[in-house]
């Protein structure tokens, strides 16, 4: 499958007049896109511009309200639960981590949960923005639309549960993890199929509980596997638990499916100043990513530190452009003429 190399301005332009054309207005429908392509320009192509077409299905289906806004529904001086009024999910998110950020300023540590939240994409960013802001920010998120297994069980039960954790941070590049509690995000499995490729054997099961790297297998009847064996399905359970069961929001067995792919989010923020302080804080992570830094490579390989690989991706991606799947390009090329846009 060819790949095709896209300027980042031309997709972000793009990407905002799609959402735009749909009803959001320009500056949140830009938020929205930029979010999408910088999940693309990290190299998580999963949870970047593809989602362009997949939430212009879901508006046109009426499952992102394009004009509702989040609200805190419940709070106390250190937490807050947020009703999302299915507004676009990266709406919800962002306005749950800019108040998780502002309560852990004012009281040094908060919670912060939202329920009828849509997909909120790429969840790293969120806590790698916290991070900027000098607090430290840790995301437990339920999807609630399974499509992976239990640890040791058949069939599909928990969505891909991802979790991140981010600090702030002094000279160094920022520290930032994120990633499924599933062996991949079922996004790489779509990818692999755009690009009609086959996938690590390890990855999924088919229908019959076979191990397969056919991806078109994962979703006729087939399911993912968490990583790690029991340990990624203890992190399941977390993001499961404290995304979903705490806020109120559908969880992966669930029946009812609509809207699709729901998010249970929870944001716990923690203010340095609470405890060595901020800068006391950022030296020692730099002098700790420093050390390790400085151990010694096995023949062949690189010691990095969390959130390295995706700002490699970055800056080489900002210079050359964002390769996308040709089937996707097709696909957002199609919802653009649709919608009237000028491609050039």
């Amino acid at each position: 499958m060819e790949m095709i190399l896209q300027p980042v301005d031309k997709i972000l332009k793009l990407g905002t007049g799609i959402f735009e054309a749909q009803g959001i207005p320009q500056e949140r429908a830009k938020f929205i896109a930029q979010l999408l392509v910088e999940a693309s320009l990290t190299g998580h192509d999963s949870h970047g511009v593809r989602y362009y077409t997949t939430y212009s299905d879901r508006i046109k289906e009426g499952h992102i309200k394009v004009g509702a806004e989040p609200e805190i529904s419940q709070e106390t001086e250190n937490t807050a639960l947020i009703d999302g009024n299915w507004a676009p999910g990266q709406v919800t998110a962002q306005y749950l981590m800019e108040v998780a950020v502002e309560k852990a300023r004012q009281g040094m540590v908060s919670a912060v949960g939202a329920f009828k939240c849509n997909h909120i994409g790429r969840i790293g960013y969120y806590t790698d923005w916290a991070a900027k802001q000098g607090v430290i920010a840790l995301m437990f998120v339920n999807v609630g639309h399974p499509s992976v297994a239990v640890h040791g069980g058949l069939g599909e039960f928990f969505g891909t549960n991802p979790l991140s954790v981010a600090v702030p941070t002094g000279e160094a590049k920022p520290f930032l993890t994120d990633y499924a509690t599933s062996m991949v995000a079922s996004g790489k499995v779509s990818i692999a199929r755009e690009k009609h490729e086959k996938i690590p054997l390890h990855w999924a099961k088919d229908k019959d509980g076979n191990p397969t790297d056919d991806p078109l297998a994962v979703r006729d009847g087939g399911w993912l596997l968490p990583f790690g064996s029991y340990k990624g399905y203890c992190l399941q359970f977390v993001s499961e638990l404290l995304g979903a069961v705490l806020t109120g929001s559908r969880t992966g067995p669930d029946p009812d499916r609509i809207p699709p792919s729901t998010n249970g989010v929870l944001a716990i923020a923690i203010n340095p100043e609470a405890f060595v302080g901020l800068e006391q804080f950022r030296q020692g992570a730099d002098k700790l990513f420093a050390q390790a830094k400085a151990v010694e490579p096995e023949p062949g390989s690189r010691v990095l530190i969390p959130g390295e690989p995706e700002w490699e991706t970055k800056e080489k991606r900002m210079r050359e452009g964002i390769p996308i799947p040709e089937e996707t390009w097709e696909d957002i090329v199609k919802i653009s003429k649709e919608l009237g846009l000028d491609l050039d």
